[in-house]
């Protein structure tokens, strides 16, 4: 353990101080040497408290910071200091900031913040501020608070949006399309809720108009909503390897009732291929596909040039799905590996436990619909008994994803990477007993699921960004294999910078300055295409990002109080009275030293 200068020093002083009081005590064993031992080891202690003055708690001061919309009347309390951020208006008394890390550094003696206001920016929130943080925000602007986009809707399809009114009880909410038809018109709820939604059109990205209106019928607010409508997609090219089988059947019929384009492979034995004849498994086929569901049994039979086939076919960005069909082997795991799955384990079977298919009996009906005349009603009803199911327990390890969970969260279907592909293992146990007991659509659900987590990825170009972007706010767009740029609505372009702590992810930072369709494409792409996006304009979102700054602010205020509740901030004491009283007793110490010792005993 090192010593410290105030341990260093505290021994040095008391080794002095005591020897000095046992020299008088071992001189003249009487009062007066007593009293001159204490007054020894009373200058030593004040020597020290003079040197290393003891710790006081700062004074208790409050830091007042204020942001945007801050009323005008605020004012500096007693034992506050105020001062302004950018977004603030003119306050009588507030010291101008140009950020929160600027006021702490100027007010280092604050024991606490206070934020008035709407609340921090992000510029604000990213650091710590090393004290407890109190903020009550403000109520919400009247109007559209928050606005769940609609996700990309292929050509066709329906949408849907949703959000949030305040101060709007009795108003209706409506969707205007981009030629300004109404197209839905809803009443917001009592807690000011309210969901809309209509049918996408043409392939592109478009503007719809959601409309608030008041219990009067007036006009809100009108805020632009942007759709990226997509082209109908290809379906999904799936190759099934395997025997012949139950789960091999019921397969065939999710993949013809989703739309997939599958080919089977199913071998009798003997030479016998009850699949769709002509399928090969070779690199051409592989190359043509988007995944490959393979049976454990299968992909151990095959030789060693087949399976490096199909693992080259993985590196290239083919999906493979391994389903179990029985325990876990050395060698089984041996070939797994070999496409890139790494796990270990699987010889265990563990119950799977089933959450249940709806609330209660309507909400199951109303998600079914009707269902064929022929069909007795009590047939499949939510009151039968869920099937019991097995899965293989497998350890894989953070590398592995899950893709299925049971209602307990193990896992029934996870993936891993390899190149540019995916391997994902299917652990249930003839699953295709959900089917047999009337829970068909779990089973399509999971299967679905399985098979779009390892799916091949599409060829078009489509970064990842925010749901919303506005104006002149920071995003972070993902999903860069390189160099990109933006261009903006005013047909500027602006480079991004990669930001290199992002690794794998190809994130980059870009700041909108203006609203409108801004378009991003990435340097050295053969298909030279842009991902194009919406900015909207700071205005029309004036509720929305008052909300979600006072609810960031708040989770970091609360941060903050949770990491340093109950720190009282310290700093030393003044020296000087210590000092005095050390010169002090050491005078009297002195005088009477020589009052009473220098005279040698007349006996």
């Amino acid at each position: 353990m090192t010593a410290t200068p105030e341990t260093l020093a505290a021994v040095l002083i008391a080794a002095g101080a005591l020897v000095a009081a046992l020299r008088l005590l071992w001189r003249r064993r009487d009062a007066r040497a007593a009293a001159l031992a204490v007054l020894s080891l009373a200058s030593g202690a004040l020597l020290y408290l003079a040197l290393f003055p003891p710790h006081l708690p700062v004074g208790g001061e409050t830091l007042v910071v204020a942001t945007a919309e801050t009323p005008a009347g605020t004012r500096a309390g007693p034992g506050e200091k105020l001062v302004a951020l950018p977004e603030a208006p003119a306050l009588a008394g507030a010291e101008r900031v140009p950020d929160l890390a600027t006021a702490l550094r100027r007010h280092r003696q604050v024991q606490r913040l206070r934020i008035v206001g709407r609340g921090l920016v992000a510029r604000d929130r990213e650091a710590d501020a090393g004290l407890p943080v109190s903020f009550s925000p403000l109520p919400d602007l009247r109007g559209l608070v928050r606005l769940d986009p609609p996700a990309d809707t292929p050509a066709g399809s329906v949408f849907a949006l949703a959000g949030e009114a305040a101060g709007l009880a009795g108003g209706t909410a409506e969707l205007l399309d981009p030629a300004g038809r109404r197209v839905d018109s809803r009443a917001i709820a009592p807690d000011g809720a309210f969901t809309l939604g209509s049918t996408a059109r043409a392939p592109g990205l478009a503007f719809f108009t959601l409309r608030l209106r008041g219990a009067d019928r007036k006009i809100v607010s009108d805020t632009p909503v942007p759709l990226r409508t997509l082209e109908a997609p290809e379906p999904l090219r799936v190759l099934l390897v395997g025997a012949p089988s139950p789960e091999a059947k019921y397969l065939r019929r999710w993949a013809e009732d989703s739309g997939i384009d599958l080919q089977s492979r199913l071998e009798a034995g003997g030479g016998v291929d009850l699949g769709d004849a002509g399928v090969r498994l070779d690199a051409a086929t592989l190359r043509d596909l988007d995944v490959a569901i393979i049976d454990d049994r299968s992909l151990l039979a095959m030789g060693s040039g087949a399976r490096a086939t199909l693992a080259s076919a993985v590196a290239g960005g083919l999906g493979v799905v391994i389903r179990m069909t029985a325990p876990a082997t050395a060698a089984s795991r041996e070939s797994w590996r070999g496409l890139g799955l790494a796990v270990e384990g699987g010889g265990e079977v563990a119950a799977v436990s089933l959450p249940p298919l709806a609330a209660d009996a309507e909400a199951l009906a109303v998600q079914r619909g009707p269902g064929p005349e022929d069909v007795p009603a009590e047939l499949n009803s939510f009151e039968d008994p869920a099937p019991e199911l097995g899965s293989w327990q497998l350890r894989g390890g953070p590398a592995l994803v899950p893709a299925v969970r049971d209602a307990d969260g193990a896992l029934l279907a996870g993936w891993q990477p390899r190149g540019q592909g995916r391997v994902a293992i299917w652990t249930l146990a003839n699953s295709f007993a959900l089917v047999l007991n009337g829970q068909a659509e779990r089973y399509f659900q999971w299967w679905s699921d399985t098979v779009s987590a390892v799916a091949r990825a599409e060829g078009a170009f489509r970064p990842d960004l925010p749901p919303l972007v506005y104006e002149g706010e920071r995003i972070a767009i993902c999903g860069l294999a390189g160099p990109a740029r933006v261009t903006g609505a005013d047909g500027k372009t602006v480079a991004l910078v990669l930001d290199p702590d992002a690794g794998s992810r190809g994130c980059a930072a870009f700041w909108p300055q203006q609203a409108g369709v801004h378009g991003i494409a990435e340097d050295g792409r053969k298909d030279g295409g842009s991902f194009a996006f919406a900015v909207l304009p700071k205005g029309a979102v004036a509720g929305i990002t008052a909300r979600e700054t006072a609810m960031a602010t708040r989770r970091w205020a609360a941060a903050q109080s949770g990491q340093h509740d109950g720190e009282v901030p310290e700093r030393r004491g003044p020296g000087w009275p210590w000092w005095l009283g050390c010169l002090l007793v050491s005078a009297a110490l002195w005088f009477l030293e020589r009052l009473w010792l220098a005279r040698r005993d007349p006996t």
